[in-house]
């Protein structure tokens, strides 16, 4: 499974990635959670940990902002921030692409290997 959802921590929401995207379904069952969320209407905070994400197709940036422009749609924005851990530079060029097409949601606080931290602001 490429994305795996803890919910432990609500309304923190970590999403571990592990390998990268193998099947379109693995896109699919990383969105529709997603969704699942905002289909619950409560506020929550995402925490993305990218530590074991191997390379992912940029194919995947166009997806993931195009998702993300459709929740834009949404009448109310449940998510109220993300942090992104463990961001290396491949993985910050991916970010960087994502949100040249699409603005975030809420602010993202990207955490790098070196230590250093960046603001993204939507």
């Amino acid at each position: 499974m490429f994305a795996t959802y803890d919910y432990t921590n609500f309304p923190e929401v970590k999403i571990s990635f592990e390998g990268t995207i193998q099947y379109e379904s693995d896109f699919i069952l990383f969105t529709d959670q997603w969704l699942q969320l905002y289909e619950d209407k409560e506020e929550f905070n995402f925490v993305f940990d990218v530590a074991n994400m191997g390379i992912v197709n940029p194919y995947y940036c166009y997806k993931i902002a195009s998702f993300m422009a459709e929740i834009k749609k949404q009448p109310i924005q449940y998510v109220q921030s993300s942090t992104i851990l463990n961001v290396n530079t491949f993985v910050y060029g991916l970010l960087k692409m994502v949100f040249m097409i699409q603005s975030p949601i809420s602010p993202v606080t990207i955490q790098h290997t070196d230590g250093s931290t960046s603001i993204v602001a939507p």
